[in-house]
């Protein structure tokens, strides 16, 4: 049994997440999409697919095709005391670094110098951890 507790109207404890999706049956990259959310992750890959306002259904409004593809979406809790959105900006920026990034990648692109390498170092344990489950195997 899993209980979804919702308090004042609004969905609460469903912790921090960060997710990759991959082509099904392809653990080890590339990556299609990398997101981050306080939702459960099953509620929020849903809503990619089939939501039909563009920003919360985006990977379904960003590439169709894709969205029809067999995919897996491995999702990692975000660590207490970590920002999911530093964590998700950090892990795409090392995706693109290790060329763990898909051909028809749909997410959002890194900015390099909207995260100083010291926030990086903060979250690195996690996304060191995140690079392992979809990188190469060595």
């Amino acid at each position: 049994m899993t209980t979804l507790r919702v308090r004042g109207g609004e969905l609460v404890d469903v912790g921090s997440w960060v997710y990759v999706w991959v082509k099904a049956g392809r653990r080890r990259g590339p990556v299609v999409y990398v997101g981050a959310t306080g939702l459960p992750p099953a509620v929020r890959t849903w809503l990619h697919l089939h939501d039909s306002d563009p920003k919360v259904g985006r990977v379904a409004a960003r590439y169709r095709d894709l969205a029809r593809e067999d995919l897996d979406v491995l999702a990692f809790a975000v660590p207490d005391g970590l920002s999911r959105q530093l964590v998700k900006a950090a892990l795409v920026r090392e995706l693109e670094r290790e060329g763990l990034v898909a051909e028809d990648y749909v997410g959002d692109a890194s900015d390099p110098h909207a995260l100083p390498d010291e926030v990086v170092g903060q979250a690195r344990q996690f996304v060191v951890a995140v690079l392992r489950a979809v990188g190469p195997d060595d």
